[in-house]
């Protein structure tokens, strides 16, 4: 199983956190990404997102593009907040479905790079670290270690940064 743990893309700033939407530079750091994959062959078996509005528009975007010939509905899960537990969020992930093949996460800092240096055994904190719309794709056979497969971030694929949250 291959995990793809991807932050979502830049939002806007805004006085209620939940309901910042992606900002224009997120959603063409979305789009860009979701083409990228797309041309790589990737289309996800499963989806989670977090039930904050940035997240759930990054990965509406990266759906429609990367599973246009097999569309498949994003799942919200509490387990994407920055609040969930880390034991709690691995207990979640063995119960995935053993037969998916690409299963993609949409979450937030800094709990997206914990699990993600967590999994591939890292300690240090700034060993990893997820830029806003970058991507960490894990490979894993039992959902609690893993092998870093790529990771990509907005600037790697062309797409200029932005100073919005």
């Amino acid at each position: 199983m291959k995990l793809y743990f991807l932050r979502h893309a830049a939002a806007l700033d805004g006085l209620d956190d939940a309901q910042r939407p992606l900002s224009p530079t997120g959603r063409r750091q979305a789009r860009k990404l979701a083409r990228f994959l797309r041309r790589s062959g990737i289309a996800f078996d499963l989806a989670f997102t977090s039930p904050l509005v940035r997240a759930k528009q990054t990965i509406a975007i990266v759906l429609d593009i990367t599973n246009e010939a097999q569309p498949i509905t994003a799942q919200e899960v509490s387990v994407l907040l920055n609040e969930a537990d880390p034991d709690t969020f691995t207990d979640w992930l063995v119960r995935l479905p053993p037969d998916a093949g690409h299963v993609l996460l949409v979450g937030h800092e800094p709990s997206l790079s914990a699990r993600v240096r967590r999994m591939l055994g890292l300690e240090r904190t700034k060993a990893l670290e997820l830029s806003k719309g970058a991507v960490a794709c894990v490979k894993t056979t039992d959902k609690r270690t893993g092998s870093l497969k790529f990771l990509l971030t907005p600037k790697s694929l062309g797409v200029g940064g932005t100073r919005q949250a």
